[in-house]
This record gives structure tokens, sequence and C-alpha cells, in this order.
């Protein structure tokens, strides 16, 4: 304000001086077709009140945006106390800087250094939330799971951050694999919040993993029904969860229900192998209906071929002659426009048992033009070598190799890649559900 104060009056002096040197002057101005005469002392004054105009307005609008910092940042309650903290406008200036340079560096994951600024911060404004908040990103950079469950129920008992504090609360404990503990959280955020995609997640999550499917299919609904789960999405684990309730049924001989969850979890999903497994097995442990059993499988074949699948449905006929398989496998293979490789690994197998060692030749050497060597393909070789060739050398080393090879009829995490035998409802190693997919084979390396 003083500077201005002396540039107005130098420029004041200037134009009495110029004023006085001859106070009869005039000033002809032209703009255009305009045209006029006037006085030079009437010229000069009137840019002394322009200026005089543009500094006063620069001044208000300087105090208005001033005001509103102030009001963003100098007059902030303290969530804790209530109490309000005026500050200058260095202060503000310098507390704005520390606040941007901490949400920089944890960004850029210099956890250490924001520490350092929040504590400055915090000098400055006080124990502020915002510092809290700040605080939850670097302990779970630093993976401070401990620390963050401290400060997680610091902000639950403040109305305005309770969700915040809920957040925080379930990714630690999760990443603590405090599942009980997580879900009861998780509950307490579903009760305050059902439209957020995180509390339905979260509260459908823990749920499958506490093993209460009938809670978790309550929050599925409610999330799709809001529309915050895709459709897609809603499908896919409705399917898991029917499918685990259908396995509960199974547990307690309640075959109604049993069958009821199988055909929901089918419906939801065609190419779901574990519902259509299951359901295969009821139909054949009740009446021996064989017929159904085997369109189920028949159609999860055309959609998803898999060994199991495979397996399951020459099962269905255990009195067959290895020939009688044979037979079937073919006709089966015909409706697998998916995966030829799953057909080559089943009939080189057949064909083995079978004796008939051209065609088995055949199917394991279109296998190995199209994959690589797999534990099971290379028993089914070194059987061949053996009793086609009557090669036990050849037979040894592919019996060596084989436990070199990779893996093969194992379900994969499609999110972080964690390989099991058997199928799951939620990986154990990054807690994702329904993320398993059959592969013919994988490297567990």
């Amino acid at each position: 304000m003083k500077k201005n104060l002396t540039f107005f009056g130098i420029f004041a002096f200037l134009i009495l001086l110029v004023w006085e040197a001859d106070r009869g002057a005039i000033a002809y101005i032209s703009w255009r077709s305009f045209e006029t005469i006037l006085p030079l002392f009437a010229v000069l004054f009137g840019l002394m009140g322009v200026v005089l105009f543009v500094m006063s307005a620069n001044f208000v609008l300087h105090k208005v945006l001033q005001k509103q910092q102030k009001e963003a940042l100098c007059y902030a309650k303290n969530i804790s106390d209530d109490e309000t903290i005026v500050l200058n406008r260095k202060e503000v200036n310098k507390a704005m800087m520390l606040l941007v340079d901490s949400m920089v560096l944890i960004t850029q994951g210099d956890l250490e250094k924001a520490k350092v600024n929040l504590a400055d911060l915090k000098k400055i404004i006080g124990d502020d939330v915002l510092i809290d908040i700040l605080l939850l990103k670097i302990y779970k950079g630093e993976k401070n799971f401990d620390k963050m469950e401290e400060l997680s129920a610091k902000l639950e008992s403040n109305p305005n951050l309770k969700l915040v504090g809920f957040k925080a609360d379930i990714e630690a404990k999760m990443q603590k694999k405090q599942f009980a503990e997580a879900l009861k959280t998780a509950n307490k955020a579903y009760q305050v919040r059902q439209d957020l995609y995180w509390v339905i997640e979260s509260a459908f999550n823990l749920r499958v993993k506490s093993g209460d499917f009938e809670g978790a299919l309550q929050v599925l609904n409610s999330g799709f029904k809001k529309d915050i789960i895709n459709k897609e999405n809603y499908q896919k684990f409705k399917a898991v969860v029917l499918y685990e309730l259908a396995k509960s049924a199974k547990e307690k001989d309640d075959n109604v229900n049993c069958f009821k969850f199988c055909s929901q979890a089918l419906e939801c999903a065609f190419d779901f192998v574990p519902a259509a497994l299951l359901m295969a097995e009821y139909y054949v442990q009740n009446d021996k209906q064989i017929r159904k059993a085997a369109k189920v499988l028949s159609r999860v074949w055309r959609l998803n071929p898999t060994l199991e699948v495979a397996k399951a449905y020459l099962a269905l006929w255990p009195e067959d002659s290895i020939t009688e398989k044979v037979q079937k496998m073919e006709s089966l293979a015909l409706t697998n426009g998916k995966n030829s490789s799953v057909n080559n690994m089943i009939l080189a197998d057949l064909y083995c048992k079978a004796g008939l060692w051209n065609k088995a030749r055949n199917e394991f050497e279109v296998f190995l033009i199209n994959n690589p060597a797999t534990k099971k393909m290379a028993k089914t070789i070194a059987y061949y070598e053996k009793h086609a060739n009557n090669n036990e050398k050849a037979a040894d080393n592919w019996k060596k190799k084989a436990t070199s090879c990779l893996e093969d009829d194992v379900w994969v995490c499609s999110t972080c890649g964690n390989i099991s035998s058997k199928w799951h409802a939620y990986c154990k190693k990054c807690d994702e559900v329904g993320s398993f997919e059959w592969q013919l084979f994988a490297d567990k390396k």
C-alpha cells in the first residue's frame, strides 16, 4: 500500500509541474472520426483520476482475495478443541507452501521429508485434520498399519471425517489379515452410507472372506440396485456367492437349496466350471440323472473347456471300456472351439492307454507345436516312449524333464497371478473375489 501511495504522489507532483509550466496550454484529441480540444489541465487531472481508480480497484481486489485466503486456512478451526488460529500473511504463505510440498513429496514417495514438512506445518496451524489425513497416506506408504489404526480411531470420532476413518481402519486391518475386525468396521460404514463404491466393495469382500455369503449377497444386491456395481461384475460376483451357498447347503444335506443356488449360479455365469461340476454331481447322486449331468457338463465345456470338466464327463459312465471312453472324448472334442490344446492333452493320454500309438503321437506333436511341454504331457510322452518304442532311455529323460516342466490344469488369479490347483472364492494373496480363471498351464515361478 505504501508503494502505491508513493507512486501516486510522484505522479500527481509531475502533473502539477506540467500544469504550472503552462496553464494556458491545450490538448488536441483526435481518434478516428472524433476530434476535440481540451485544456491540458483537464486531461492531466482526468489521467490522474484513472490512475487513482485502477489503484483503488487493485487494493480492494487484493483485500477480498486475502480475506478468502484467510477464511480457507488462517481462520481454520482446530477440530480437537475448537480453538481459532489466526495467522498473518507471511505464515499463511509458508503454511500453504508446506502443505503443497508435503503432498508432492508423498506422491513422489519421499515420506521422511514429508513428515518433516508436516511437523513444521503443525507448528503453524496446530493439530489440524489436514495433517492427520496426510499422515494416513504416509503411514500407508510406510506399511505402518498400527499407526494407521490409531489415527483412524481419532478421525472416526469426528462426525465430518467418520468415513475417512472407517476406510483407513478397514485398509489397515485387511493388510494385517484381521478380516473379522475389518468386517465390524465395514458394517459400521455400511450403516452410515450405502451409496459409496468402496463401502459396498469392502462390506461385500469381507463378508465373503468371513463366510457370510447370505450377507454378501444382500450387500451385492444393494450395490447393484444403486447402480454402484455394473451388471457384468454383479453377475460374476453373484455366481461366486450362490455357488458357495450351494456348497454349504450340500454339506448340510439340503438338496433343495443346493439345487436352487447351483441353478441360479449357472444362470448368472453359464461358463462357471465349479457350479457346473457341482450341478452334475447333484444329478448323479439324485436318481442317477446321467443325461442331465451330461447336458450341464457339455454346455460348460463348449464355453470353458477344462481338464476337470472332461474328466467329470467321462466319469459319468464308469463301466465304459477305454475304447468307449476314447469315442466319447472324440465326440466331446468336436464341440470344443475354444482351446484345441485341451483336446490334444486329453486325447494323447487316452490314445496311449488304448494303445493307439500313431494317434497319440499326432496329438502330442500338435500340442508341442503350440505349447511348451507341461508335467502331464511330459509323463504322457514318457509312457509313449516306453510302451510304443521300448525306449527306456527316452522315457527316463521325459520323466526327469517333467519335474521342471510347467504346471498344468491350474487356476490363476487374474489380478496378481497367484496359482492354485483348485478354484477359490477369493485369492488369499491379493484378497480379490472371483478372480481365479482356469489355464491349461502356468509357470509357478
